[in-house]
């Protein structure tokens, strides 16, 4: 190589170097990323105590690299490089067939899974009402067939099956009803949460335990799609940008008569079925009812028992379907309610309560010991 190469090569290299230093100088920092759905890193304060304490140091470097020019766009070419290396996943997220981004099961160990088995038990000793308990599996099972043929990915039957052996609740069948669907829409390609279509197939197995009488899909003649261009939290968090968008759809409109609180903070609002302004963020699942909320209280208008869900946010997109059949629903979401739930069940004097939760937010919620409380 000439020495002329040699110094075209180093000169290329420091104009590279430096025309990204100050790209990153003049370019304003972000408060948030759509693509990953998380608040960015702001430029810290300094002070010698945070200095000697390194939380100024630790917090620069997450600035650097949140407010780094063109940072959406590296990460997709990290996501892409992945997958053109054989990889097939990136940040745990697996890019699947059909443009599907699965998260693969891995089974917790058995000593946390009995230890959150004992806390559900210890609800249906404390409470006089009938305790239901439904696992939803995600797309992990029922879209197996959608991963590369070498992706571990651990049997959520078999551990819902080990969790229903051991459960002293009423078991609900979310599986098998979401089996016979499988080939269906019932999940949303970029993200974690089942669709409407799924929570319909969901409460037909909820109704078949509690003895409630299903409509036909077909009765559903409110159905409508509200988004054809949603983007979930796998999406998010996997860098495969290029995907195209999931479309949302609502089955059961209010009604006169609908009355719902919330408790977002402690004082009561106004809550709402669907909270259709979140259709124009990125977080558009938090349509339904408005996204996570310690407590909701809702009046349905109708007649028969009352229901106590205990619950994450699968379970947002399920309440519609249920009003018809309950005359008050009630909605704890232990993550953020700290009050005892056996004395609000006395205090309300339910007929049914319902333990509903996601594979991954089963295993992972440290709060479920609340139940036994």
């Amino acid at each position: 190589m000439t020495k002329k190469a040699m110094w075209a090569e180093a000169l290329i290299f420091l104009l590279f170097i430096f025309g990204f230093f100050i790209a990153n100088l003049v370019v304003p920092d972000r408060v948030m990323s759509e693509q990953e759905n998380k608040y960015l890193q702001q430029l810290p304060s300094f002070s010698f105590e945070s200095l000697f304490n390194k939380t100024f140091t630790k917090d620069f470097e997450t600035y650097t690299t949140d407010q780094f020019v063109l940072r959406d766009e590296w990460i997709s070419l990290k996501a892409a490089s992945e997958l053109a290396l054989g990889k097939e996943q990136n940040n745990g997220v697996v890019y699947g067939k059909n443009e599907t981004l699965i998260e693969p099961f891995e089974t917790p160990e058995q000593s946390d899974t009995d230890e959150r088995m004992s806390y559900l038990n210890a609800l249906v000793h404390n409470t006089d009402a009938d305790v239901y308990f439904a696992l939803i599996p995600e797309k992990s099972e029922l879209w197996a067939d959608r991963l590369p043929g070498l992706t571990p990915n651990d049997s959520e039957a078999a551990f819902i099956e080990y969790c229903y052996g051991r459960s002293e609740a009423n078991n609900v069948d979310m599986l098998g009803a979401l089996r016979g669907h499988a080939d269906e829409y019932i999940y949303y390609r970029t993200d974690h949460h089942w669709t409407s279509l799924g929570a319909y197939y969901g409460f037909t197995a909820l109704a078949e335990a509690m003895g409630i009488e299903v409509p036909a899909l077909e009765s559903y003649t409110d159905r409508h799609t509200v988004s054809d261009s949603f983007y979930g939290t796998t999406w998010s968090s996997s860098g495969f940008s290029w995907v195209s968008p999931d479309s949302m759809e609502i089955f059961v409109e209010p009604y006169d008569g609908l009355e719902i609180t919330s408790y977002p903070e402690g004082a009561p609002i106004e809550g709402e079925l669907y909270k259709m302004s979140q259709l124009e963020k990125k977080d558009k699942y938090s349509m339904f009812m408005g996204g996570n909320c310690p407590l909701h209280e809702i009046v349905t208008g109708n007649e028969g028992p009352s229901l106590l869900i205990i619950r994450d946010s699968y379970t947002d997109s399920l309440i519609p379907f249920l009003l018809e059949d309950f005359s008050e629903i009630h909605v704890v979401d232990l993550r953020y309610y700290r009050m005892s739930i056996a004395d609000y069940i006395a205090e309300h004097d339910f007929d049914s309560v319902l333990v509903a939760y996601s594979l991954a937010t089963f295993n992972s919620d440290t709060n479920l010991f609340m139940m036994s409380r």
